[in-house]
């Protein structure tokens, strides 16, 4: 037996030494460094045992001599030490190419959009490809290696970020592996959580869409150093090339929104001929996101409600005006109509390039119950107006008693019912025919009286002038002095019933005016909320999105529809 050593690595390869003399464990990996020490005795026989043939159901152990070959670790230590590769240089042979960078975006889920502070946030993969050069070996050489997985801070990126971002975070949420394979290409696939910036257009809502985008750019080159391209697939049936213009969804892992559903995805390199290449702003990669809004949220929790409340308006020309209510229900329904814009003003964004229009809506009725609140007052004034302090002029005695309310079908009370028969009694038709002379001027109580007064042998007609006839006593003329007060107390009377049913008549006729205003306002009120509410309504249901993502561009940007190179 020879001496036996033990060997305590700094790395977990460790095969059993092939030689036939000695148990030695032998690590070849030339970035570790081992120290050999003497093998402790109870170890000999025990752990390794002396070996005199290879054990069985073990393979020839390669390569020759007994070592344990990490074939990524002489390949890292190839690429990066024997090589001398350097990340703060541009994969060139020379300073005036250009490296070409391709990128891709995956989306696996559209987080939100928040109107207020115009953000959208979003899901991503953000996929970069390119080729470094100094990264190229020979497969074969290196045990059938073809891939390796480095972290990103040893090798060149290109740093491209999220130009128009609304949190000041310009990089990708996790710095992932980046895979390098034998040609040279570099690729890398690291997650993000963006928030960009999206202008919002409030003009439709709750019936809008957006145009957002996610445009990206690199910070430290310009567009004499890397130049930027969309992405590169092959098509498997063809075996052609063609660019990916759209945003990537994989249905299995594509998380959908409950608010917005995505139109369109456009995919497109923007070059801006006005600024000069040696600038890193000359070209940009933009993923757009063509963003409609599922309305049934706000249909069924403020529209519906709006209008409902809105509706409730023209039951006030419905109220009497003695019930006291009618401005009651009015301002309620202003004030709920304000708690409604209220509660709008702190879901949309504060710009004043538009009205919403459910904003515009909520104005329409406010201006129109401010009206119908106007209304109210006239209403309830013209009710509330009697003869002493107000009198009827002709022009409104014609229009509001007798041309309005034929035209607004208006029943007007009549005095008699129609075709009531006149009933006298017989004994009554001489009176009658000899009280028309007196009618104009004297009441019926003091024709009456006249009347019985000339069966007694009084005269039918006394007057301070008239000299009593001679054979006349004076004391015949006491009975009709004692009557006359009663005829000047029923005479008062009769007075005051015509005075306080003349009274009564023109209160009724203000009454009838304040009646015809409000069946007037009704027939005007409720056409105009009715052609309103449509008229708005309908001009967000039918905004959609455009057909296609770009005006005057036929292409969809579409996977069904791809241009091949």
């Amino acid at each position: 037996m020879c001496s036996h050593t033990s060997v305590i690595p700094a790395c977990p390869c460790l095969v059993p030494c092939a030689a036939q003399t000695c148990s030695v464990l032998a690590c070849s990996s030339p970035l570790y460094s081992y120290t050999t020490l003497p093998l402790p005795s109870i170890l000999r026989g025990v752990a390794l045992g002396p070996v005199t043939s290879e054990p069985p159901g073990l393979p020839d152990p390669k390569p020759p001599g007994g070592l344990c070959v990490n074939h990524e670790e002489r390949l890292i230590h190839h690429l990066f030490e024997e090589k001398g590769y350097d990340k703060e240089l541009r994969p060139v042979v020379s300073t005036d190419e250009v490296v070409d960078v391709y990128l891709a975006l995956t989306l696996s889920n559209l987080i939100s959009l928040k109107e207020v502070d115009e953000t959208l946030t979003t899901n991503v993969w953000l996929e970069h490809g390119w080729t470094d050069y100094r990264l190229q070996w020979n497969k074969s050489e290196f045990g059938g290696v073809e891939v390796l997985r480095l972290p990103p801070d040893m090798l060149w990126l290109p740093e491209i970020v999220l130009e128009n971002n609304n949190d000041g975070l310009f990089e990708v949420a996790y710095y992932c592996n980046v895979l390098i394979y034998d040609t040279g290409y570099v690729y890398w696939l690291p997650p993000a959580i963006f928030r960009s910036t999206c202008l919002i257009n409030v003009d439709f809502f709750p019936f809008d869409w957006q145009n957002c985008s996610l445009r990206f750019r690199s910070l430290a080159y310009s567009a004499l150093e890397i130049n930027m391209h969309l992405k590169t697939d092959s098509d498997p049936d063809t075996g052609k090339s063609y660019p990916v213009e759209w945003i990537i969804i994989d249905p299995e892992g594509f998380t959908e929104n409950g608010e917005w559903e995505i139109i369109h995805r456009p995919a497109r390199k923007n070059i801006y001929p006005d600024i000069p290449l040696d600038t890193s702003e000359h070209q940009d990669i933009t993923f757009y996101l063509i963003i409609k809004r599922k309305p049934l949220f706000y249909v069924i929790n403020i529209v519906i409600p709006c209008i409902l409340i809105a509706f409730m308006v023209i039951l006030v020309f419905y109220l009497p005006a003695d019930s006291g209510e009618k401005m009651t229900l009015v301002i309620s329904v202003l004030l709920a109509q304000s708690v409604f814009l209220l509660l709008i003003s702190q879901r949309l964004p504060a710009t004043s390039h538009a009205i919403p229009l459910i904003g515009k809506y909520l104005l329409f009725i406010m201006l129109l119950v401010t009206a119908v609140v106007i209304i109210s007052v006239v209403v309830l004034n013209f009710h509330f107006r009697t003869p002493s302090t107000h009198i009827m002029s002709d022009w409104v005695r014609e229009v509001f008693l007798e041309s309005l309310p034929r035209l607004l079908g208006m029943t007007q009370p009549s005095e008699s019912p129609a075709g009531a028969p006149c009933i006298r009694r017989c004994s009554s038709a001489g009176y009658i025919a000899k009280a028309e002379e007196y009618f104009s001027v004297k009441s019926r109580s003091e024709l009456m009286f006249e009347k019985q007064s000339e069966r007694h042998g009084l005269t039918s007609r006394i007057t301070p002038a008239r000299l009593v006839p001679l054979g006349m006593d004076s004391g015949e003329e006491k009975p009709y002095e004692h009557i006359k007060p009663v005829i000047d107390n029923a005479n008062y009377i009769v007075k005051h019933m015509r005075e306080e049913n003349s009274y009564n008549e023109e209160v009724d006729n203000w009454n009838r005016v304040a009646r015809t205003l409000d069946r007037l306002c009704f027939f005007i009120i409720t056409p105009t909320l009715v052609v309103g509410t449509l008229w708005i309504f309908l001009m967000g249901i039918y905004n959609h999105p455009p057909p296609l993502p770009f005006s005057g561009d036929p292409y969809d940007y579409r996977e069904e529809n791809k241009r091949f190179i």
